[in-house]
């Protein structure tokens, strides 16, 4: 692995908006470090960067790990100068460049960004005032999201909200770029998970909670999320393969430790239930049965209640989950329904 490192006394290492370090923020403030994985993303990982140094926060530390990038990623990349710390290795996957950025990382706590979104510039102040180096809670915030080739864009939110940070990280997909991590949560759980290959920011948070972690949302849209057609995000179907077995070890987790609570059993079997349903629409009639009779044994309800509502529930039991999904399909194309929620 080839390795720069940069020969800086610690109190120049982090940058403020100018470029200057203020030694009293220093002083007061703890230090964030903006882990940046990047694989062959020349396109957009310069304007990443530069969305990590114009932080109205300080002191901040930028860490860059190239993940064998075959274009022009990493000429980009060493432009920056002494601004950022940087490596570049062979390609292993982003779960872990981010595991070895926690590992260089000599802050407070870690935001993650993606190499081809941005921070908006007040982002980093607004979570660190809510946070504390040493606590179990996790500051988050709002994004929208930009479809770069469609040149569309709309705000995504944390529509759905639960006390039990369980059942929050079961049901809510937090964008990766979102939270804002005390580093010693992160290293309490072992970090990424290396081994999946999509839903690893779904899978992290929801070891998070299971460990003790909680939630706070800051409403307000702090960050953007670029995403490209044919991205590893964008490929729903498979995600929600990876789904499973996070699922499931997250269960097994909350069984072996006595806290899986009612209310969090049912929560598990109606994601699963809920994700049959999305594998009917996709006409994955296996896949689909596998996950209702999961759901099953999750909780002896199913999960019915909270993926169906009633009259589709009703006619779920009249003509099984396949006919009852194509004429749910039928009706919102004739009607323009919600393409979101349960029906």
């Amino acid at each position: 692995m080839q390795t720069r490192h940069l020969d800086i006394p610690t109190n120049v290492r982090a940058t403020s908006p100018t470029g200057t370090f203020n030694p009293t923020n220093y002083q007061m403030s703890p230090l964030v470090s903006v882990i940046i994985p990047c694989y062959n993303a020349e396109r957009y990982v310069g304007d990443a960067i530069e969305s990590a140094l114009r932080q109205v926060y300080s002191p901040v530390e930028v860490l860059v790990v190239d993940d064998g990038s075959t274009d022009g990623s990493l000429d980009i990349i060493r432009g920056f100068g002494q601004a950022i710390h940087w490596e570049t290795g062979p390609n292993r996957g982003g779960g872990t460049a981010r595991n070895r950025g926690v590992t260089l990382a000599r802050g407070d706590f870690v935001q993650f960004l993606d190499a081809d979104d941005l921070l908006h510039p007040s982002k980093l102040a607004r979570q660190v005032r809510l946070s504390e180096p040493d606590a179990t809670n996790i500051v988050y915030c709002d994004w929208e999201c930009v479809e770069l080739d469609a040149r569309t864009g709309r705000l995504e939110c944390s529509s759905r909200w639960h006390v039990d940070p369980v059942i929050l990280a079961l049901t809510q997909s937090i964008s990766t770029s979102a939270p804002l991590y005390p580093v010693q949560l992160l290293r309490a759980v072992g970090g990424w998970d290396e081994s999946l290959p999509c839903a690893q920011d779904y899978d992290l948070n929801l070891r998070l909670a299971c460990h003790g972690a909680t939630f706070e949302r800051i409403q307000e849209t702090l960050m953007t999320v670029r995403r490209v057609s044919g991205s590893v995000s964008s490929n729903y179907v498979r995600v929600l393969d990876q789904f499973h077995g996070i699922c499931w070890r997250a269960y097994g987790t909350l069984k072996h430790e006595q806290a899986l609570t009612e209310e969090r059993a049912k929560a598990f079997a109606a994601i699963f239930a809920a994700h049959g349903r999305t594998y009917l629409r996709f006409g994955l009639v296996d896949s689909a049965r596998t996950r209702f009779q999961d759901a099953l044994r999750m909780h002896p309800s199913g999960g019915l209640e909270d993926a169906y509502r009633p009259w589709s529930r009703l006619l779920r039991t009249l003509v099984g989950p396949v006919t009852t999904e194509r004429i749910v399909q039928l009706k919102r194309r004739v009607f323009q329904g919600p393409a979101h929620g349960n029906v």
